[in-house]
């Protein structure tokens, strides 16, 4: 399967899942989304870290084909959704856990790429 392909699967599951859970007012599936999402980058980026001084590069290309397109894909949705659809609770639990999550994701996304 071609790798791009899997990014605009990711890309497009994640700005649905964002823009579908603001329109029907649910606050836990982004904040979850945000969650695996960090939980994924972070793994990608110790496996493409290595050990003893070998890196695995398809850690790094995953990162690049799934984490990347998703965090574009949530982006893109909560960008539109916060100008043409409802605003999010950022103040609530959910809302801090996917400013969290979406936060770490990022950095860990960065932080491989830097590698």
């Amino acid at each position: 399967m071609s790798p791009w392909l899997i990014a605009i699967a990711c890309a497009s599951g994640a700005a649905l899942i964002a823009a579908a859970s603001i329109w029907l007012r649910l606050r836990w599936p982004l904040a979850i989304l945000s969650l695996l999402l960090a939980a994924i980058a972070t793994q990608l980026f110790f496996a493409t870290r290595g050990q003893n001084g070998f890196h695995d590069l398809a850690a790094l290309r995953a990162q690049m084909f799934t984490v990347l397109p998703a965090l574009g894909g949530t982006a893109l949705a909560l960008i539109v959704s916060e100008r043409f659809l409802r605003r999010y609770p950022w103040q609530s639990l959910p809302g801090v856990l996917t400013l969290l999550g979406l936060a770490a994701a990022v950095g860990m996304s960065g932080w491989t790429m830097l590698l």
